[in-house]
């Protein structure tokens, strides 16, 4: 999965014009596929993610290790 400068056809407008904000409680995967948890919160440098319900653990994820938004799942450059 690729970052090109043309979005692929399968992604609507309003999939494309999602902010920062708008991705909160979606789902985020590592480049292996690896589901690490939700997006729980967005800062200016680092994204939130929740793993967990009983045993909570937070991860702060740079947001540079984002790697795209496919309309379901944040992924990232990371194994």
């Amino acid at each position: 999965m690729g970052i090109s400068d043309k979005p692929p056809a399968s992604i609507t407008k309003e999939q494309e014009e999602k902010s920062w904000i708008d991705l909160i409680n979606e789902s985020v995967h590592t480049s292996d596929d690896v589901d690490i948890g939700d997006i729980d919160a967005v800062s200016r440098d680092f994204i939130v993610v929740k793993r967990g319900f009983v045993d909570v653990h937070y991860y702060y994820i740079p947001i540079g290790k984002a790697e795209g938004w496919d309309g379901n799942v944040l992924w990232l450059k990371v194994p």
